[in-house]
Formats: structure tokens, sequence, C-alpha cells
């Protein structure tokens, strides 16, 4: 094999192990923090806190209360009992009036008892349990079965649900004095993750990154040997590879925050759509905080093997 030959081979060789680099972080990532219950739930978990994620779960748990008692059982029987009351039509109208406003009264008092229970300390413990709970049925999605129990779709949107938060707030709610939720059909709160579009894209990565969780790994170091091997320039060597690496880790960084920033196309709830967002930047913090790490040691690597490279170039020039 001629020194030409040898050397594009160990390009190419080179290159191929700095592009695959950044699979392997994110194949790691996924590892540890995706397929991982106790890891995803302490990743998750804080969105517990966040406005857009609380603002969402009580108004869900207060709609479903109001709906069920107001619109379903109270509002139908007050509006049939105006109707038959031997009384002018406006006496009629004011007593409808009257009847919504109360409606209005208990719709506004049993919001304000949701929003009371999801900012209550307790509320972090439901959320974490109902975390672990639908945590094994997310990754049997993510493997490709159809969501069931813990995951849900409704409509175009797939979600986490939160059976065990959803029945804090019932017993709260029971306890204020609502005797009557603790009558009513389970309640039900949810946290959208994706579409059905989405979510069929995120299958296919999630399949290929679990292949590559020890394969890519050993890629690139079956690679990166070879290419310095043939190349036999440590220097040369580590510029082609960390170049390429470092170009590979910024397109994905991007391509993670452009998903993080796309997550929402298709959810039609504005307050669903900021707590979908919510959730996924909260999910992918730490691939672009590892990555981030990644990329200044890439940095670092270029800069050392430049400098030995020019360094190199130099010398027999300053020694004539």
């Amino acid at each position: 094999m001629g020194p030409r030959a040898r050397r594009s081979i160990a390009v190419v060789l080179l290159v191929l192990a700095g592009l695959l680099l950044p699979v392997a972080v994110v194949a790691t990532w996924t590892a540890r923090t995706v397929s991982d219950t106790e890891a995803f739930v302490a990743r998750i978990a804080p969105v517990a806190s966040e406005p857009e994620v609380q603002a969402l779960i009580s108004r869900q748990l207060a709609d479903q209360v109001t709906a069920a008692v107001i619109d379903d059982r109270v509002a139908p029987r007050v509006g049939e009992a105006i109707d038959q009351l031997a009384a002018p039509e406006p006496v009629k109208g004011l007593l409808r009036d009257v009847a919504a406003s109360l409606g209005g009264a208990v719709e506004s008092r049993v919001q304000s008892v949701a929003d009371k229970v999801v900012a209550a300390p307790e509320f972090q413990a439901s959320f974490d349990a109902a975390l672990e709970t639908a945590h094994s049925e997310l990754v049997a999605t993510l493997d490709g079965d159809a969501p069931q129990g813990a995951v849900v779709t409704e409509g175009n949107t797939v979600s986490i649900s939160l059976a065990t938060v959803a029945n804090a707030v019932r017993a709260e709610l029971v306890s204020a004095g609502y005797s009557f939720v603790d009558r009513l059909p389970e309640l039900q709160a949810t946290v959208p993750i994706a579409t059905i579009e989405q979510l069929e894209k995120w299958q296919g990565y999630y399949s290929l990154l679990k292949a590559m969780v020890w394969l890519g790994p050993l890629l690139v170091v079956v690679l990166l040997s070879a290419g310095v091997w043939l190349l036999r320039d440590a220097a040369v060597s580590g510029l082609w590879f960390a170049g390429s690496a470092f170009l590979a880790l910024v397109a994905v960084t991007v391509g993670v925050r452009s998903a993080v920033g796309s997550v929402t196309e298709g959810i039609a709830d504005p307050l669903a759509a900021d707590a979908s967002r919510a959730v996924v930047a909260t999910l992918t913090s730490t691939l672009v905080r590892n990555a981030t790490v990644v990329g200044v040691l890439l940095v670092i690597v270029i800069a050392a093997c430049a400098y030995v490279a020019a360094r190199r170039r130099l010398r027999p020039s300053t020694a004539s």
C-alpha cells in the first residue's frame, strides 16, 4: 500500500471515528437517563415545580371536577327546575344568571384547591411516584409497543398519566369539604411529551441508540486506533479525529435544541405545549451539558494537536 493510499484510508477512519463520537455520547446518555428508572425520575422530577406543569395539572383536574359536577349533574337539573317554574321569563332568566354565578363560584373554589395541592411540598412525592409507575410503560412505548396504561394518547398527543397526583388532589378536595368529589369517576392528570408523529420518530432513534450503547464506543476506539496506526502521526490524527468530532457534536447539539423547540408542534393547547416543552427541555438538559463538556475537551485537543504539528513544521526552518 502506497503512502498516499495509506494516508487516505487513515483520514477516512479518523473522520468516521470522530463522527461516531457524538452518537456514542447520546447513546450513553440514553442508557443512563432515559432507560434507567431512577435516573429518569431524578431528571424529570424537578419539572413538578415548573409553573407551566403545575398550571396544566391544576387546570386539568379542576376542569374535570367542575365538568362532572356542574356541567353534567347540577346545571341540567337546575335548568330543568327553572324551566318548570310558573314564573315570567325575565324571572327565569334572572334565576339562570344566579345559578351560573354560583357555578362560577364553585368552579373558582375548586380551581383554588387544585392550585394549592400542586403548589404544596407533598405534590413532589406524588409526582415522583407517578413517574416511577409510568417509566416502564414509557420505555415499552419507545421500544415500539402501543401506548397504554400510564402512557396515554389524547387525540394527536402522547402523554404520561399521573394518576397518583390526581388521587392526591381528590383527597385534598374531599378534606376541604367537597365530599361529592369522592363519588366522581376517576380523575386524570396528564403531561404531554410528544405528538403521535414525533413519537414514531423517537421510537426509531431509541432503537438505534440502544444498539449503539456498547457498539458506538467500541467502534470509536477501533477506528481511532486503526487511523492513528496507519497515519503514524499522533498530532495530525488528533486534528482529523477531534475536528470531525467537534463538527458532528455541534450538529447534534443544534439538533437536540431544535427538537426541544419543535416538540410542541401539533399540540393545540398552549398550556399543554408549554408543559411539554418544559419536560423535554429538562430531560435533555444533561445531554446538552455533557455535549458542551465534550466539546470543550475536543477544542483543547484540537489546539494541542495544532500546536504540536505547527511546532514540528517550524523546527527544521528554525534549525537552519
